[in-house]
């Protein structure tokens, strides 16, 4: 008798020891306390770091002349940005043309500055030179890179003497003119320069002086 009670008490068991020895072989049942399997790694987002890179192109206005410290050094405190300028005394439109494309490779920025047609406007191309400022909004655009505009400062007159080569009441005119067209631009933001440049800020008739210099910064800046 007291075997077969030993017998029956051994079936009872072993079920109960034939589980334990599965869930120890398999590492307790997914507990990672007692051996369990590793969860899944989190996917790692790549790191996306923005340009804080931007361009300028001009003529002597966006150097200063020699007269003041420059709108784009002065551009580059309001917005935070580094800024890279490119802007030469006596080019037109069409140096424009030429070289933003090549500023934007060797750069990277996420935004071109652009004011340029004074020079055009003592030459009397308008046509070419809103068609110009067109095409350099276009090549932007297709880069990637947002385009500010802004319109061309007033000229005031000036004495022969000072600036032989130009009329500058006549190319205030014309000025005015490329700024209308300027205006009507496709893609591109359009900054108020020449509604925010006091005259009294020429100082030779086309320049301006640090007064004047920092009015064309905060304009280019509201279109940021």
């Amino acid at each position: 008798m007291l075997l077969l009670h030993r017998l029956s008490i051994t079936k009872k068991l072993f079920p109960v020891l034939l589980i334990s020895l599965m869930l120890s072989a398999c590492g307790g049942g997914g507990d990672t306390e007692t051996g369990g399997p590793e969860p899944e790694p989190e996917p790692i987002e790549p790191i996306v770091v923005e340009s804080t890179r931007v361009i300028t192109i001009g003529d002597s206005i966006g150097n200063g002349f020699g007269i003041a410290t420059p709108w784009p050094t002065r551009l580059s405190s309001i917005i935070n940005r580094e800024v890279v300028n490119n802007s030469v005394t006596n080019e037109q439109t069409s140096f424009g043309v030429s070289i933003i494309q090549q500023m934007i490779d060797e750069n990277d920025p996420t935004h071109v500055f652009i004011l340029l047609g004074t020079n055009d406007a003592a030459r009397g191309s308008v046509s070419a030179a809103i068609n110009n400022l067109q095409q350099m909004v276009n090549i932007a655009r297709n880069n990637d890179v947002i385009p500010i505009v802004g319109t061309l400062p007033p000229l005031t007159p000036a004495p022969p003497s000072m600036l032989p080569d130009f009329d500058t009441v006549a190319a205030d005119v014309l000025a005015e003119q490329i700024s209308a067209g300027i205006r009507g631009l496709d893609n591109a933001r359009i900054a108020p320069v020449r509604a925010m440049v006091s005259r009294s800020n020429i100082v030779d008739g086309i320049h301006p002086n640090d007064a004047g210099q920092q009015q064309i910064a905060e304009a280019m800046a509201t279109q940021f």
